[in-house]
C-alpha cells in the first residue's frame, strides 16, 4: 500500500502542477497581449519563446525535486530489496517518524495561520474538500473490489484515493507554483479533508467496502 500510494501521488501531483503552470503561463501571455498596442502582431521570436516556455515547463515538472524523490525512491527500493532495506530500516522507522512529526506540526501551524482565508474562499472550498474525497474514496473501494482486495484492503485503498497529499504535494507546489495561494492546497488539505477523513471518511469507506468486497 505505501508503494501504491507513491504510484498514486506521482501522476496526481504532476498533472495538478501541469494544469497550474500552463494556466499561469496562459494568463501571463494574455496579460502581455493585452498590454500591446492595438493591431500589434506577435513576432516570430515571441512565438518561438512561447513554445520554449512550454518545453521549459514540461522539463521543470518532470525533473522537479519532488518527482525525482518519489520516482527515485521507488527505483532504489526495488533495486536494493530486503537486504538493502534492513541497512536503512532504523532511520526510517525511528528518526523518520520524528522528523515527519515535526514536519506535520509545521504544516499545521501554516494551515492554522491561514484559517481566516477560508472565509474568503467561500463554501465551494469546504464542499470540494468533503464531496470529492467521498467520490474518490467510493471509486477507490469499488476498484479495490474489482482487483480482489479484502474488505480491509478496499478500505485502505479508498482512504488513499480520498486523501489529500499534505506531505509531498505542498513542497512541490511551493517550488513550482510559488504564486499559488496556500489556502487552497494546504489549508483545504489539512483543515478540511484530513480531519473529515479521520472522523467520517474512514467509517464511510469501510461501510462501502463491506457492501462491495464481502
Amino acid at each position: 500500500m505505501p508503494t501504491l500510494l507513491t504510484l498514486l501521488e506521482i501522476p496526481g501531483i504532476q498533472i495538478a502542477l501541469a494544469i497550474g503552470a500552463f494556466q499561469m503561463a496562459r494568463s501571463n501571455a494574455h496579460s502581455s497581449a493585452a498590454s500591446k498596442p492595438d493591431g500589434a502582431v506577435e513576432s516570430l521570436p515571441s512565438a518561438v519563446a512561447s513554445r520554449r516556455t512550454t518545453r521549459e515547463l514540461m522539463h521543470e515538472l518532470l525533473t522537479s525535486r519532488s518527482m525525482m524523490l518519489l520516482v527515485g525512491g521507488l527505483v532504489i527500493g526495488a533495486s536494493v530489496g530486503d537486504t538493502g532495506w534492513k541497512m536503512v530500516q532504523p532511520v526510517f522507522e525511528g528518526l523518520f517518524k520524528g522528523l515527519l512529526t515535526i514536519f506535520l506540526l509545521e504544516m499545521g501551524l501554516a494551515a492554522g495561520s491561514r484559517l481566516g482565508d477560508l472565509r474568503r474562499a467561500g463554501i465551494f472550498l469546504l464542499g470540494f474538500g468533503i464531496v470529492m474525497p467521498i467520490l474518490h474514496g467510493s471509486l477507490g473501494v469499488y476498484l479495490g473490489s474489482l482487483a480482489g482486495l479484502s474488505i480491509g484492503g478496499c478500505t485502505v485503498l479508498g482512504t488513499m484515493a480520498a486523501s489529500a497529499s499534505y506531505i509531498a504535494a505542498p513542497p512541490a507546489v511551493r517550488m513550482t507554483l510559488p504564486e499559488a495561494n496556500p489556502t487552497f492546497y494546504l489549508t483545504a488539505a489539512l483543515a478540511i479533508t484530513f480531519p473529515f477523513n479521520l472522523i467520517f471518511g474512514i467509517p464511510i469507506y469501510f461501510a462501502i467496502a463491506k457492501a462491495f468486497c464481502s
